[in-house]
């Protein structure tokens, strides 16, 4: 052998043995139980302590976080609905001032502060080149934290290095002039806001003296450790926040007790000891395992020979089948080569699981010479997709000969809500009505942020019962006995200079702690293709009670459906039994909700508001494949910043979990929470049950196909 073709060999035997070591070799912190990696600073987002870093959570990550010392505690929630963007809401406690400079008012309280912080990622990480972020601190809040920052961070094996440039809170210690005085000199000075909040102070952005901050982070894998070290440029001595600062730098740590919960510490100025913790949720995948389909045995010829002779056999097989996987038959045919059949469920979340499932049940039951099945999805009493599909092309598929994707190239999806199949099937399945059904449950009902208390709240036992008079007709009641609350602190009425639709929320916890949560008729149809109708009657909520209803074009075709509710409500009184106050009015909005790309959906009402004021409400969120969902909202009215109150204007956000991913078996509940920062009576909307969208707006072409995935699941 040459020396060329030896030299030749000896490089492709070297290249082969490094690719098999890199495979077959893990690094020593595959090994350790728990990934350490970036954790919450103080102030919820991702950072160091005090300061921000250009790190981020994954997407669709949720995480709690609270962190104490003096004379700073702060209580957080951070979500990521991107890679690239984290949005926190916070309650700040200030121990060294009172909530009110009226003693009377404040007591024994202390100040509240609430804000938002944005951040987003402008640059990935390479090689070569850091993470940068843009970050905005309080943007829409009394100032007293407000900063802007510019961040970069940097990865070397087990070491995060951080720099970055502040303004506002994080360049209290200047030494910079302001890097954009050069675009205006607006710049040069920074307005200082420390009033009741709610505006967006834009032109203070970026404006006045600027600090270049930094830290670095270690990673001790070993023993679940973050080591932080941190240069503060927030200079809390200068601003009369506390009397002595010890040191500039702040120095902690972080424990990885387990991928959801951290636990951290450390020492602010030299002088002050800082305990904290985080609970994180990343709810992107389900890891869960689910059951598969259960096994149905196909039809031999024998047996098929009896389907012929009474078509019976099989819608009773069939429905004794479905039933086995918790779907229900609410009509059936069998003829002219097709089987069609209407179900309804309350196990799966997933429409296209469902119809899966049901499709593979009636074909496995059906006859050879059957070629298409129908299947109707049903949301309560209302029809809202029907699946045509090639039977062939189905058992190819559950076969792994064909794909998911051959099936929907031969499937028509299409909707005939206004002529449901279970109306004239030649199979309908005993529904005795009325049907009566009840649960009971805790519940909990609280106010945050009071003058009174941080919270105040009471623990209820809730019985809710709902009797199904007739198809399309229900009613539902919900009765709430008092457990324990700590509502007898309550001091604070209500001096709100428009109709107090909200803002006596305390009397109402007060008076009413055994009550009537509501109690409502509701009427469902469906009229004319791809249009849904709701009638209601009754005490709809803790504050209204009335009549009135829900319209709603949902093109099936397309991404954008129109609303309009209209409802008469009178105003209940305080104990929240079946009597009701003087005032009344008309309540209604014109909505429109348009499907954006990566799951987004964006929802604008306008309309007339509970206290009569007029206005506009947009509301943004993103829904994952899971079915997570991260929202907010913003409602501006023609009321004034001052008929409004501390605020300004409407505000909040809302997370949606699906109960499933957290569970082994599939299930349609969800865990909600949704929190406005203030209850005020300006852009109070009113709470009405079995809204329209949500039981038929994720049911279009574009939401089954984006689920299609599930449908051999």
């Amino acid at each position: 052998m040459s020396k060329s073709k030896k030299t030749k060999l000896l490089c492709s035997l070297s290249l082969l043995i490094a690719c098999f070591s890199q495979t077959l070799y893990s690094g020593i912190n595959d090994y350790f139980p728990y990934k350490v990696g970036p954790s919450a600073s103080n102030y919820g987002n991702t950072g160091l302590i005090e300061l921000p870093s250009a790190r981020f959570m994954e997407e669709a990550s949720l995480r709690f976080n609270f962190s104490s010392s003096f004379p700073y505690e702060y209580t957080s929630i951070t979500a990521s609905p991107f890679n690239w963007f984290e949005a926190t809401y916070r309650y700040a406690e200030i121990k060294t001032a009172k909530y009110s400079p009226i003693a009377s008012y404040s007591g024994n309280q202390t100040l509240k502060d609430k804000g938002f912080d944005l951040k987003f990622k402008l640059l990935e990480e390479s090689y070569i080149r850091p993470s940068v972020a843009l970050g905005l601190r309080d943007i829409a809040g009394t100032g007293l934290f407000s900063s802007e920052y510019i961040v970069a961070t940097k990865n070397f094996n087990n070491l995060d290095f951080t720099l970055g440039l502040g303004f506002g809170l994080l360049g209290t210690e200047g030494g910079l002039g302001n890097p954009f005085k050069s675009i205006s000199d607006s710049f040069l000075v920074r307005d200082i806001y420390s009033g009741e909040g709610g505006s967006f102070s834009y032109k203070s952005w970026f404006s006045g003296q600027a600090s270049i901050f930094g830290g670095m982070e270690y990673d001790l894998n070993r023993y679940g450790l973050r080591l932080k070290l941190e240069y503060d440029t927030t200079n809390p001595d200068a601003r009369g926040a506390v009397k002595k600062v010890d040191s500039r730098f702040n120095i902690g740590l972080s424990y990885h007790l387990s991928e959801s919960f951290k636990l951290s510490a450390s020492l602010d100025r030299g002088n002050q000891f800082r305990l904290a913790f985080a609970l994180k949720g990343n709810f992107l995948r389900d890891s869960l395992p689910k059951p598969g389909p259960k096994n149905v045995i196909k039809l031999t010829e024998e047996q098929q020979n009896v389907v012929k002779q009474n078509k019976q056999v099989f819608f009773v097989s069939l429905n004794k089948s479905l039933q086995d996987e918790s779907i229900f038959i609410q009509g059936a045919n069998l003829k002219d080569g097709k089987a069609d059949v209407a179900i309804g469920t309350e196990r799966f979340y997933s429409m296209t699981r469902a119809v899966g499932r049901t499709a593979r049940i009636v074909s496995a039951l059906s006859l050879d010479e059957t070629e298409e099945i129908n299947i109707h999805v049903m949301n309560g009493d209302l029809e809202t997709a029907i699946f045509s599909l090639n039977k062939d092309e189905f058992d190819k598929a559950d076969n792994s000969i064909g794909s998911k994707n051959e099936i929907l190239a031969k499937a028509k999806l299409s909707s005939s809500n206004h002529t449901p199949l279970y109306r004239d099937s030649e199979f309908k399945p005993d529904l005795p009505l009325p049907d009566f059904k009840w649960n009971m449950h805790p519940s909990v009902r609280h106010q945050i942020g009071g003058p009174e208390g941080f919270y105040l709240g009471a623990l209820v036992w809730q019985t809710d019962f709902t009797l199904k008079i007739m198809r399309q007709l229900t009613f539902d009641t919900s009765l709430g006995i008092n457990v324990y609350d700590t509502f007898d602190n309550f001091t604070n009425a209500s001096y709100s200079p428009i109709p107090r639709v909200r803002s006596d929320i305390q009397r109402y916890l007060d008076e009413g702690k055994n009550h009537i949560k509501n109690m409502q008729f509701t009427h469902f149809s469906s009229p004319y293709k791809d249009i849904f109708l709701r009638l209601d009657l009754g005490l709809f909520e803790e504050m209204f009670g009335g009549y009135g209803g829900e319209i709603l074009y949902r093109p099936f075709n397309k991404r954008r459906s129109y609303g309009l509710s209209i409802h008469r409500v009178k105003q209940r009184d305080y104990d929240q039994m079946l009597t009701f106050r003087d005032y009344e009015t008309t309540t209604g909005h014109l909505s429109i909700y348009q499907e954006l790309p990566q799951g987004m959906l964006a929802n604008i009402s306008l309309g007339k508001y509970l206290a009569g004021d007029k206005g506009v409400t947009l509301d943004l969120s993103r829904r994952f494949k899971t079915g997570f969902i991260l929202g907010v909202f913003a409602s501006k009215t023609n009321l004034s910043s001052e008929e409004f109150g501390e605020g300004s204007f409407d505000k909040g956000f809302y997370v949606s979990v699906p109960t499933k991913l957290f569970f082994t078996d599939y299930t349609t509940g969800h865990i909600s929470f949704g929190l406005h920062p203030l209850t005020k009576d300006g852009a109070a909307k009113l709470n009405i049950r079995h809204a329209l969208f949500g039981i038929v707006g994720d049911s279009n072409y574009h939401a089954i196909t984006r689920d299609w995935d599930y449908l051999l699941d």
